[in-house]
């Protein structure tokens, strides 16, 4: 593909944030509240990490 061509393939990631009416229109409610869970989960679990001193003594 050519650098100065647009890509038309539909499959295409696009960068840019998506809002929550366009995720709920492909994705369930509780799915959606699934993800933002285990997200919430992950970041609480990665603080702690950061927030830990072991090693800095």
């Amino acid at each position: 593909m050519s650098e100065n061509k647009p890509q038309d393939d539909a499959d295409a990631v696009d960068p840019r944030a998506v809002t929550d009416k366009e995720v709920l229109e492909e994705y369930s409610r509780e799915q959606v509240e699934r993800w933002r869970r285990e997200a919430h989960e992950r970041h609480r679990r990665w603080m702690e990490v950061m927030h830990n001193s072991y090693g800095r003594e």
